[in-house]
């Protein structure tokens, strides 16, 4: 085989066993090239096939053929009852055939995609029936065969497969009905059990033996099962891993972004898109070039000489492990073990290219990162940081008719319906004007709500748990109204850690000079609605320090493209996937635990079945960052076809309902703030494609018009809230009715 002509001049340094080696492609037209690369037995190390004929062994010469190629050459002094029998000859070779076009050649994508090595499946059930019937002493197995109910339900002996098939008359036509469901025929009970040794042979031989395969490629040089082996370029270098940690508003990340402040070529990994654009605001502020990098924003700022700067300020998801810095700052690592994100956490912390790795979080993490570091030979320097301020846990709660109510206070609810009743209640009951903060909400959006909190505007401040990292808040006291939180399936209580994280917001640091020259720490308050659950937050924030167990890693693009090299073209990335979690469930190791598949198989559902989306591509498109909501995933499987037909269009070219977008919406309970979120989700979503397609997605500038007026829209709905618009959520309302009208179009 010329490497020049298969255009994979890699794969020829490999220990490859290629089935079409046998054949000269040398004059081969492209269609031929094709079909060989169509195979799925192109990569796979070749199966022990003792009595199968050599011509035999190559999956095309059935291509196109009719009867005869199905037949079996059998030696002319061969006696066996496929000689001797010319109506068992019929049925096994009418069957043969039959089931090689319905399962094996199958012409239907979504079919052929739920069986992997069909080709070779078929090649090792000829095989086991050619040496049945070239065995002198078959007779004798025939005879004496005595079929079972559950093997004549599910073959599982494909080595006597003909005795099975030369007695189906001892079992009844009672039997065979119950299991055909119809009045049984011998070409049905011949097709039955073939099609069920197909089947077992797949699934308990073929792809087995195919996961055990060790020369078909040299991704065995990358341990799989070691995280840390992933990243060869990081082990290349001897990194400084430096580790500031410590409680909230203790000036750890502040300490090691005076550090990336003199680096030549850094990186700043926050948790959150506005955490990275607060720092890229800041440095931009203190004259300090800065590029800006996350999911749905890229700023890149050049030097005097046309060269991009050094130094970025982005998401964690973001960061290139192909770059080399001199100082990268990971920020919030007690994110590593969260099941949804926390593999970006891991992945920067085992694989960031650089000289020093400033490290930020909670002590929790420090005996994880110490087992971490000590499988990737990393120096490790340790800093831990107090409190710069005092926290206390008031003795009474204030009571749930708020009379205890102070300017200053945030009152911390755990779903969008509580947080506005909560804001609707206070203003209509009190004085106070309150701003709102939780997750859907535009970070934008949240920025604006922080700053009429913070500069006075506003007196009570009404949030989730999305204040616990990002934003810069001057709360007093910090007011629990639960301590149970819903995690997408159960009411849970909340952690000790989290308990933590949330009240450590209060009596936020701020540095001021008294006449005397001292500086004051304010003093955070801690207390809750209702005693029983100040009680419990009591109790948790008195609690020990609990140690992270496990990290969760996740594959990277370039570990999972060098995983598919062991699969043939066409192979789903849900397959892939699911083996990859069976591989790593198996290592001994604890120290890495995976996240749940079903989310990431959900949004792989949207689009997997698409024709024309390479593996690249789905790749690329499973970290999407998809809202559950059905507006939006509509959207997304939108821009996926888009994809898939390579088609160039402008956020305004499809049918979404933008007739939202209008002033006169503002005042009309008509249209929620749910539905100007999943609008907005929308909006980022197209950015978030423009940025990796951005020859598919284009004419941003409307895009962006599009998203500062949903903003507006979002921000001047709440300022006017009047009602609670999730009081009453109907299936046939609000953002369901929006998806059932755009849906199809």
């Amino acid at each position: 085989m010329r490497r020049y002509f298969l255009r994979i001049p890699y794969v020829c340094r490999r220990r490859i066993s290629l089935y079409i080696t046998t054949r000269n492609y040398q004059h081969c037209s492209t269609n031929t090239l094709t079909n060989v690369f169509k195979s799925d037995t192109w990569v796979l190390q070749k199966p022990s096939l003792k009595y199968l004929p050599a011509k035999e062994q190559e999956t095309a010469y059935y291509n196109g053929r009719s009867v005869k190629p199905f037949q079996f050459e059998l030696n002319p002094q061969n006696k066996s009852i496929y000689v001797t029998d010319s109506k068992f000859k019929s049925l096994l070779d009418t069957t043969l055939q039959q089931l090689y076009h319905s399962q094996i050649k199958v012409k239907d994508v979504t079919q052929e995609s739920k069986s992997l090595f069909m080709d070779s499946t078929w090649l090792r059930l000829r095989d086991y029936i050619y040496e049945q019937l070239n065995d002198s002493k078959l007779s004798s197995p025939v005879t004496t065969y005595k079929p079972t109910i559950s093997q004549s339900i599910q073959p599982t002996e494909p080595h006597n497969l003909i005795a099975q098939l030369r007695s189906i008359d001892k079992v009844s036509n009672e039997t065979w009905s119950s299991i055909l469901g119809t009045a049984p025929k011998p070409e049905q009970i011949f097709k039955h059990i073939i099609s069920k040794t197909i089947k077992y042979i797949n699934e308990k031989e073929i792809i087995p033996n195919r996961l055990k395969t060790s020369d078909t490629d040299d991704t065995d040089s990358i341990d799989i099962l070691n995280p840390s082996e992933w990243f060869p370029e990081a082990r290349k270098i001897k990194r400084h891993i430096i580790l500031h940690l410590g409680p909230t508003n203790s000036g750890k990340t502040h300490r090691a972004l005076n550090k990336l402040k003199d680096a030549d070529r850094g990186y700043y990994a926050g948790p959150l898109r506005l955490l990275a654009r607060e720092v890229y605001d800041r440095f931009k502020k203190e004259g300090i070039a800065c590029n800006l990098l996350t999911g749905e924003e890229v700023i890149e700022e050049l030097d005097p000489q046309g060269n991009r700067v050094g130094l970025t300020s982005g998401t964690v998801e973001m960061l290139p492990t192909s770059t080399e810095f001199d100082v990268v700052v990971l920020d919030e690592i007690q994110m590593m073990a969260d099941e949804d994100r926390g593999s970006a956490w891991t992945t920067v912390l085992l694989g960031a290219c650089a000289k020093e790795l400033h490290v930020c979080g909670e002590l929790s993490a420090l005996p994880l990162i110490q087992k971490l570091v000590k499988l990737t030979g990393d120096k490790l320097t340790i800093n831990k940081y107090e409190r710069l301020g005092n926290l206390l846990v008031e003795k009474k709660a204030i009571g749930k008719n708020l009379n205890g109510l102070k300017k200053g206070d945030c009152i911390i609810a755990f779903s969008k319906k509580k947080i506005l009743d909560m804001k609707l209640l206070i203003e209509k009951t009190t004085k106070f004007k309150v701003a709102v903060i939780y997750g859907s909400l535009p970070p934008e959006t949240r920025v604006q709500q922080a700053a009429l909190f913070n500069n006075g505007e506003y007196d009570i401040l009404v949030a989730s748990d999305a204040i616990g990292m990002g934003l810069n808040l001057s709360i007093d006291r910090i007011i629990f109204n639960t301590d149970m939180k819903f995690n997408g399936k159960d009411l849970i209580p909340l952690t000790d850690s989290q308990i933590k994280q949330i009240g450590g917001r209060a009596g936020r640091f701020k540095s001021t000079n008294g006449k005397d020259g001292s500086t004051s720490r304010p003093t955070g308050y801690i207390t809750a609605l209702d005693h029983n659950v100040l009680e419990s937050i009591k109790n948790g924030m008195d609690a020990p320090v609990k140690h992270l167990e496990s990290a969760t890693i996740w594959p990277t693009f370039q570990i999972c493209s060098q995983l598919m090299l062991r699969y043939p073209p066409g192979t789903s990335l849900s397959f892939l996937l699911n083996q990859f979690i069976q591989q790593m469930e198996k290592h001994p190791d604890k120290i890495y635990k995976l996240p749940d598949l079903e989310d990431k198989l959900k949004s792989l559902s949207i689009f997997e079945h698409i024709r024309g989306i390479s593996f690249n591509d789905q790749l690329r498109l499973s970290s999407a960052p998809i809202k559950d909501m059905p507006l939006v995933k509509d959207a997304f499987r939108k821009f996926c076809y888009t994809i898939a037909h390579r088609h160039t269009r402008a956020l305004l070219s499809y049918d979404f309902p933008f007739e939202l977008l209008n002033y006169q919406c503002i005042d009309n309970d008509k249209f929620t703030l749910e539905q100007y979120e999943a609008l907005y989700n929308i909006i980022m979503l197209f950015f978030w494609l423009s940025n990796r397609y951005p020859g598919y997605f284009i004419d941003t500038e409307s895009a962006r018009d599009l998203k500062y007026f949903c903003e507006l829209i979002i921000f001047e709905k709440l300022d006017r809230l009047k009602k609670n618009p999730y009081m009453q959520r109907g299936t046939s309302g609000g953002i369901r009715s929006l998806y059932i009208k755009h849906r199809n179009l």
